[in-house]
């Protein structure tokens, strides 16, 4: 099927994804920080990405690495999901949901909260690879 890549501090998210994902069929590359993200990806071959907001380095580093991807000729068009428990954390005023993507602070093309049901993580995956 897809490569998709996943970029969580936390490896329980990242255990839970990759298998609700595997199961239909896709392979998973991953890793915990934002460290040589760009490269990574290209390397990886990644037809999709699936960010988190907060790391513990940066409260904002799933926004910047969003950007960077964006910004990067290789990268630009890959689609992005976020998918972040920022809005049950508190670390923001206010909530972030789709109604907040845009192409300046948050390049994404999905913005989904943690938990997230098995069943929607599968359906949004599928619509944003076709």
């Amino acid at each position: 099927m897809s490569n998709i890549y996943i970029v969580d501090d936390d490896k329980d998210i990242i255990d839970a994804v990759s298998m609700v994902l595997e199961s239909k069929g896709h392979k998973i590359g991953f890793q915990t920080n934002p460290e040589d993200l760009v490269e990574n990806i290209i390397k990886y071959k990644a037809d999709l990405v699936i960010l988190d907001v907060i790391f513990p380095e940066e409260d904002d580093a799933g926004f910047k690495m969003a950007r960077k991807l964006r910004h990067n000729e290789t990268t630009k068009n890959i689609p992005l999901l976020m998918l972040s428990a920022i809005n049950e954390k508190g670390q923001y005023a206010g909530t972030f949901s789709n109604k907040d993507r845009d192409d300046v602070y948050l390049p994404v093309d999905q913005f989904l909260e943690k938990p997230i049901a098995p069943q929607k993580l599968i359906s949004v995956v599928s619509d944003m690879l076709k």
